[in-house]
């Protein structure tokens, strides 16, 4: 069990699970649990860029104040934005094979309205397959975003999508926190009707995605076997 930490700080990549996590997580923490939804990371926005860099600046001034209060934060940010909480800050984070990964966003952006999105709004503006968005600068390199460029090793908890029990098991294994099982926001696409040409566009947009989810297979096994979860 990890034994030094002070808060879980759960970084939410899009469409892996962190619906699913942030529930089971509000249902543990109660109001302990701080949702940070504001960042904007797939937004390369001057303003937006600006937002980030004030938010993170915010967090550094009131560090202090955000452990006192909270015991965990979840939302869509990137990784670096809480560590001058310190080393008892436990960055976790789910991954999900990239290929369905995008694809789920992008049946997901198809029936669902983000107007404030520029991203939404140019994949609809302009009729987008699954391969031209899997192709955006922003959509090539998401897992190194919202990690921050980070090493896998520096994540204490990994769990992986497909495997989202086992990585609830390996949570309480490491945390001694129980979290009950939901599976939320899993609608908008599964990725069947996606056919295997497309398909193949989508992973050769997706390659550098792909080698920091294999990083990340790896650190979940690892993970896995040193606290005895199968």
């Amino acid at each position: 069990m990890v034994d030094c930490a002070d808060m879980i700080v759960s970084v939410h990549i899009p469409k892996t699970a962190g619906v699913s996590f942030r529930t089971g997580l509000r249902q543990r923490f109660g109001d302990r649990l701080l949702l940070d939804y504001g960042d904007r990371p797939l937004s390369d926005s001057i303003s937006d860029r600006w937002r980030r860099l004030r938010r993170r600046a915010e967090v550094h001034r009131q560090a202090g104040e955000i452990t006192a209060s909270y015991d965990a934060v979840h939302g869509h940010f990137i990784a670096s934005k809480y560590l001058s909480l310190g080393e008892r800050a436990a960055l976790c984070t789910f991954f999900r094979d990239p290929v369905e990964r995008l694809i789920s966003q992008y049946h997901f952006w198809l029936h669902h309205s983000y107007p404030d999105n520029r991203m939404w709004a140019r994949m609809h503006a302009h009729r987008m397959t699954p391969g031209q968005l899997a192709s955006l600068p922003r959509q090539r390199g998401l897992y190194r975003l919202f990690t921050a460029g980070l090493p896998m090793e520096r994540f204490a908890f990994v769990g992986l999508t497909e495997e989202y029990r086992t990585s609830l098991n390996l949570f309480k294994a490491m945390f001694d926190i129980d979290l009950p099982y939901h599976r939320a926001n899993t609608g908008g696409g599964a990725g069947g009707d996606v056919d295997r040409r497309e398909r193949s566009k989508v992973r050769a947009a997706q390659r550098k995605n792909l080698a920091i989810y294999d990083a990340a297979r790896h650190r979940f096994d690892l993970l896995c076997r040193r606290h005895s979860v199968t």
